[in-house]
């Protein structure tokens, strides 16, 4: 019987300062290499996600855009490149090799793809974000790995998040 490393962290209720705040965590921890999978309607939050990534990579995120009609956007950081893709308007998968992914992505860089449904990746530093609209303010998140490395990463996050959402309930009381 096959060992499955696969996590799955589901979170509901997510405004977008907490969305944008799980990005930055998350960009604070990646080491490069990483692909993250960006899925969600439009409207969802995929770009802001990526705002928080940039954030925490040290990478200003006002500069961060989509990319639907660009393809790609490239943002250098101090410490790694920051690459979001849009594959929205494509229409197939050798559209995508066309772009050159394979030459772009290496251990300074950390690509993020919105609407990667077209793509197939099999590498275990990945990422599979998953953005659902519950109402004009609030988002359900899931994130799933293979990677025991990233599964230890979002194991923090969500724990520093918890606890800060903690802090912020028993001050509320008070």
């Amino acid at each position: 019987m096959e060992r499955s490393d696969k996590k799955i962290y589901e979170l509901g209720n997510i405004d977008e300062i907490t969305l944008r705040k799980i990005g930055k965590l998350l960009g604070l921890n990646l080491t490069g290499g990483e692909i993250l999978l960006l899925y969600g309607n439009l409207g969802t939050g995929k770009t802001t996600f990526v705002k928080g990534l940039a954030e925490g990579m040290g990478i200003a995120p006002d500069y961060v855009r989509s990319p639907t009609f660009t393809l790609v956007n490239m943002y250098p950081g101090p410490r790694l490149q920051l690459i979001h893709a849009d594959f929205y308007r494509l229409d197939s998968e050798d559209e995508i090799e066309d772009l050159g992914f394979e030459e772009l992505l290496d251990e300074n860089s950390i690509l993020a793809i919105e609407w990667p449904e077209k793509l197939k990746i099999s590498r275990t530093e990945t990422l599979k974000i998953c953005l659902y609209y519950e109402n004009e303010l609030k988002r359900k998140l899931k994130i799933e790995t293979h990677s025991e490395r990233l599964t230890h990463i979002l194991a923090e996050i969500l724990s520093d998040l918890k606890r800060d959402k903690d802090k912020t309930h028993s001050t509320d009381r008070r």
